[in-house]
């Protein structure tokens, strides 16, 4: 289903988190941010190295930007149908842009055919998006806005996005499905620690018996 994460600037994605995220979604990573030189936003996507996309996420720590990590629902899994997809242009792997599209959810209406080449959000893009003004408007962005997707829209102005993101560890994150990795590592470890604490306790309970045992034998 994917997660679409917003990151402020001076703001970092641990590790722990990457991980899960990519765990969740294991079928790209795509990142974008502003260049304010340039005045155009970088994108690249298609990247699948936890160390890359910790190291590129590392050096934009000051700037904001968007990360998606896709769970691939239909078409393809690879590189080509992962976000971002530029708005206005030809779909590609890397580039410089005025505005583009990320996509979390399953776009009913718009799914492919049977081995077709494209995803739903693939069509979505090709057919609607490349079609309407951007910024979206109040009605599309209620009309667009079901309760299951969610979207941004990354210009050279700023983000827009549809639907409820939520925070995590000062990000905002489209959905938090990829928590549960976070909590399945930390449960063996709550547990041995209720079990030390048991035998700790039992370790006490037999000391405080063996003395009374002992007093009442002296007695």
């Amino acid at each position: 289903m994917c997660v679409i994460v917003i990151k402020p600037p001076n703001t970092g994605v641990s590790r722990e988190d990457i991980e899960a995220m990519y765990k969740q979604n294991p079928h790209g990573v795509g990142i974008s941010y502003y260049d304010p030189k340039e005045d155009m936003l970088v994108w690249r996507k298609g990247l699948t190295d936890w160390d890359e996309i910790e190291e590129i996420i590392k050096e934009l720590y000051p700037i904001e930007a968007i990360i998606h990590f896709r769970y691939g629902t239909s078409g393809p899994n690879n590189a080509e149908m992962c976000h971002p997809f530029p708005i206005g242009e030809e779909n590609r792997l890397s580039g410089e842009s005025k505005q583009l599209f990320y996509h979390n959810g399953e776009l009913k209406s718009f799914e492919p055919e049977n081995n077709s080449p494209y995803s739903d959000a693939y069509i979505f893009w090709k057919d609607v998006i490349n079609h309407i003004d951007i910024p979206l408007t109040k009605e599309i962005v209620k009309w667009f806005d079901d309760g299951i997707n969610k979207m941004a829209i990354h210009t050279t102005e700023g983000i827009q996005t549809v639907g409820e993101y939520y925070d995590w560890n000062g990000l905002k994150v489209s959905n938090l499905k990829f928590t549960r990795f976070l909590f399945e590592k930390s449960k063996p470890r709550k547990v041995l620690s209720f079990i030390k604490w048991k035998i700790v306790l039992r370790s006490i309970d037999g000391i405080i018996n063996g003395f009374t045992k002992l007093k009442d034998k002296i007695e």
